[in-house]
């Protein structure tokens, strides 16, 4: 399992590289080598390759988040849990997180998010709507075209709304 939080908890005294590394570093089948490689590799998938000797101080709430999806990716989850990874973004790049979402799920990674933003649900293909912890509707759609947006982030809307949420 991974994790990506609405803050990305990233200690301030490590660099962005050692900061996606340090949750592996107990994991004795990889060498520190290993860990710094894999790491790179993600970071330069998650584009923010030369970005790894900055500090957190240095780089953007974007490129902080893209460091917490990579720290997620480091232990090869088959499942990624999402608690409002776009929450404290704007929306050009809480876009940009939801497509780098996509294609991790598209390489074979379940993704399961949290949010109340319906435009951030209408870029998924299943919606469970939970109210008080119960489980109380479900909308499925197809998979995600940027041309039937607007109908799907309707659509979601006006089940928030029918259920009160």
């Amino acid at each position: 399992m991974g994790f990506v939080f609405q803050q990305p908890a990233l200690l301030k005294n490590l660099n962005l590289l050692d900061n996606i590394m340090l949750p592996q570093m107990r994991d004795r089948r990889r060498n520190v080598r290993q860990l710094n490689q894999k790491a790179r590799d993600l970071m330069e998938q998650m584009g923010i390759g030369n970005l790894a000797e900055r500090d957190i101080t240095q780089a953007s709430g974007g490129q902080l988040q893209r460091a917490g999806i990579c720290r997620a990716l480091m232990s090869e989850p088959e499942i990624v849990f999402g608690d409002e990874p776009t929450g404290a973004l704007n929306t050009k790049t809480a876009k940009e997180i939801m497509e780098l979402f996509t294609k991790i799920n598209r390489d074979g990674i379940a993704i399961l998010l949290v949010t109340h933003d319906p435009n951030i649900a209408a870029r998924t293909e299943r919606v469970l709507f939970l109210c008080d912890g119960e489980i109380v509707d479900e909308c499925r759609l197809s998979k995600f075209t940027k041309w039937d947006f607007d109908n799907r982030v309707g659509e979601i809307t006006k089940r928030m709304q029918k259920i009160g949420i």
